[in-house]
């Protein structure tokens, strides 16, 4: 969902959030991408999803978008600003538990099994 909108992580207050530095150009991010669109449907009442367009063109985000079926929201990174204060690069899935302290980076596609075993942690805590 690219719709403009301000994004914060005190929007999603009391859920882990995980946040994925992806680009349209990025074949690891293609890699990626459906499993990152179940994994956030399957647990959108436990976690919170966002998404970081990173160095990438409206167009190329919205045709991502639709290609994968993604409907989380993505923030709009077009000089990677964002990204280079977080990141080695793209992809990256940054994961934040409910009180929103950063707990864990994935560098490169993130598996579901890596994406799973995050959730788990925060639940653990």
């Amino acid at each position: 969902m690219l719709s403009g909108k301000a994004v914060s992580l005190n929007q999603f207050r009391g859920k882990p959030v995980f946040v994925n530095f992806w680009g349209s150009w990025c074949g690891g991010c293609q890699t990626e991408a459906r499993t990152l669109a179940r994994f956030a449907r399957a647990h959108d009442r436990e976690v919170a999803f966002l998404g970081v367009d990173v160095i990438d063109s409206r167009t190329g985000a919205k045709a991502f978008y639709d290609r994968y079926d993604t409907d989380y929201p993505s923030i709009w990174d077009p000089r990677g600003r964002i990204s280079g204060a977080w990141t080695r690069g793209t992809p990256t899935t940054l994961v934040f538990d409910r009180r929103h302290v950063f707990v864990l980076r994935i560098e490169g596609p993130a598996t579901l099994a890596q994406l799973n075993a995050a959730q788990r942690r925060d639940t653990a805590r």
